[in-house]
């Protein structure tokens, strides 16, 4: 048989073991919520990012709507030029305030092969990278 003074001391060893263990799942939960602030910080980033590209793309494709809606204008390159380019000042402005950049871009006309190209770059801040894409369109 085990004395009373034995199960008084073992008893005690428990709850010491017992404290350690939640201490340790506090920590445990501490760094997982933190991993989850910062997965939340990221997707927020992101999404901001990816709605910018959207934007700019769907800029883009009023460009190439406007290029061809006035296809005899557009065949002598027209449009063709950068934020200067009295045809393209207004939609620049417009793709400037959407992407919140001050970035330019820049439409080139290749008469041989009768395409515009549409080059469209900014700087997101958000990511800390540059973005851009080009798209080609046959008025």
């Amino acid at each position: 048989m085990h004395s009373p003074h034995s199960n008084n001391h073992h008893s005690f060893r428990q709850q010491g073991i017992a404290l350690i263990e939640i201490l340790i799942s506090v920590l445990v939960l501490a760094i997982g919520l933190l991993g989850i602030a910062a997965l939340q910080s990221s997707s927020v980033r992101y999404s901001q990012s990816a709605q910018e590209r959207t934007t700019a793309l769907i800029m883009a494709g009023t460009l190439t709507e406007i290029i061809r809606s006035n296809p005899v204008v557009a065949r002598a390159g027209s449009y063709a030029g950068n934020c200067e380019s009295q045809l393209l000042a207004d939609w620049a402005l417009q793709l400037q305030l959407a992407t919140g950049t001050s970035s330019c871009p820049e439409v080139e006309w290749d008469a041989g092969a009768g395409v515009y190209t549409i080059s469209i770059s900014w700087q997101d801040e958000k990511v800390a990278s540059s973005t851009s894409f080009e798209i080609q369109v046959r008025p």
